[in-house]
């Protein structure tokens, strides 16, 4: 019989740290931790052989059972195989707009957003490689060539393959912003994409989005809100990170309500509806009714966009909404507005924007472990077993709410704040350990 003091999960790799099963505690000892790199080890003593391990970007792992050395009742650290908690790894597309106006020269350093994001992104998925599935589109468009999209479709291990295309994109000629057809090809993407775990989209842009072509900024903005919300309703959370547009005046502060108003789409909160100029007084009903007014009967480039895409989408008021006729938009509104968050990361500060994202995609980490194969665990004698983070024991909470608990035999999960803590960018061991006769066959 096998028997494990400690499995670990660190940045995403699970080493099974496994030693032969002693009939008394005595030989489960605590060990010293396991020396940096492949293949070290330290001595346990007793008569348990020597254990250690290289665990994930230079990190080391302390070995042993709970309660020196035990299961939570001091019981020796055992079970009948190999046995690995697997994280559900979460995919993220990286959604970009290649506008003209992210290859401007900005600040003292005089570096372009395109190139300060690029290069603070790319080591942020290196880094992840292991833990996210990552993808990557990159949105512009030219009169006539609307949209212009380049991807690399999210997979595993999938940093070269960004990064290469990533690099390989230069300035547009005018560089439009048809960020809603960008939104359209990740919706299809995501929506057929079968692998477990959850899924994000970043949107990052630096100004209001259209359809190719200037005219009127509400028609874009709502056909935004519209794709949000219908990759939400695929389960595909959406974050937003909105760079300085160089716009002021009524502009500003309509590009600030859009970039709320897409936030609040993408995380599925209520969305208040954008008016022509946010600083003069209107009601919700109004605002959505102008943006019917406007696109409907408009005839410029925008307009012109939304009116194929509202004939197209067929919708219905939603009788829950009071007061406004959603039958008149492609996006659901509400009287009122959610708080989600939007990210305003400085283009001009590399390691700020870097230290940003690595805050984001962190927090994208799977809370959720699977056990595959052949056994399970006896949900009778959890009490007897253990999970700690970094190091620190993470409290077993049955009824689900804050700590450790498992849904199913095969399933450990991460709630509340220990969730929190887990997705934290610096947290990146998971441990567990398991006593005697805890595993069983399915």
């Amino acid at each position: 019989m096998k028997a494990m003091a400690w499995s670990s999960l660190a940045g995403g790799a699970l080493f099974s740290l496994l030693a032969a099963c002693s009939a008394s505690s005595s030989g489960s000892s605590p060990v010293g931790n396991g020396a940096t790199g492949s293949g070290a080890s330290s001595s346990t003593g007793g008569t348990q052989p020597n254990l250690g391990g290289f665990v994930g970007s230079g990190s080391t792992v302390g070995l042993g059972g709970l309660d020196g050395g035990g299961g939570g009742n001091g019981v020796p650290m055992c079970m009948p195989g190999e046995i690995d908690f697997v994280a559900k790894v979460p995919t993220v597309l990286l959604l970009v707009d290649r506008s003209g106006t992210m290859f401007t020269l900005q600040g003292t350093a005089q570096t372009t957003p395109w190139d300060v994001l690029r290069d603070g992104v790319l080591p942020v998925v290196q880094e992840l490689n292991n833990d996210v599935r990552f993808g990557l589109m990159a949105v512009t468009g030219e009169s006539g060539q609307c949209p212009l999209l380049d991807e690399v479709v999210p997979a595993d291990q999938n940093y070269e393959a960004v990064a290469a295309k990533y690099k390989s994109l230069m300035r547009p000629t005018k560089g439009e912003s048809p960020g809603m057809r960008g939104l359209e090809r990740a919706y299809e993407i995501l929506s057929a994409d079968p692998t477990p775990g959850d899924k994000y989209l970043l949107f990052v842009t630096d100004g209001e989005q259209d359809y190719c072509g200037d005219g009127n900024a509400l028609c874009p903005t709502d056909s935004v809100v519209y794709w949000l919300q219908k990759l939400k309703a695929q389960n595909v959370t959406t974050m937003i990170f909105g760079l300085p547009s160089g716009a002021s005046g009524p502009d500003q502060a309509r590009y600030e309500a859009v970039l709320q108003g897409f936030a609040n789409a993408g995380a599925g909160q209520p969305v208040a509806p954008v008016s022509q100029n946010p600083a003069q007084p209107t009601t919700p009903e109004m605002a959505a009714l102008d943006t019917y007014n406007q696109c409907f009967y408009g005839n410029d480039p925008n307009t012109v966009g939304w009116n194929a895409e509202f004939l197209a989408a067929a919708k219905v008021d939603d009788a829950a909404t009071v007061g406004i006729d959603e039958s008149k938009t492609l996006g659901n509104y509400a009287l009122a507005g959610g708080t989600a968050k939007v990210f305003k990361p400085d283009p001009n500060d590399q390691a700020a924007l870097k230290e940003e994202f690595s805050k984001v995609l962190a927090g994208v980490k799977s809370c959720t472990f699977d056990l595959p194969g052949d056994i399970k665990v006896d949900l009778d004698r959890l009490d007897a077993a253990g999970v700690q983070v970094q190091g620190v024991a993470v409290p077993l909470d049955l009824t689900g709410m804050n700590g450790w608990h498992m849904p199913t035999a095969t399933q450990i999960e991460l709630v509340g704040s220990a969730c929190e803590n887990w997705r934290m960018p610096q947290n990146t061991k998971i441990e567990w350990g398991f006593p005697c006769g805890i595993i069983v066959p399915r």
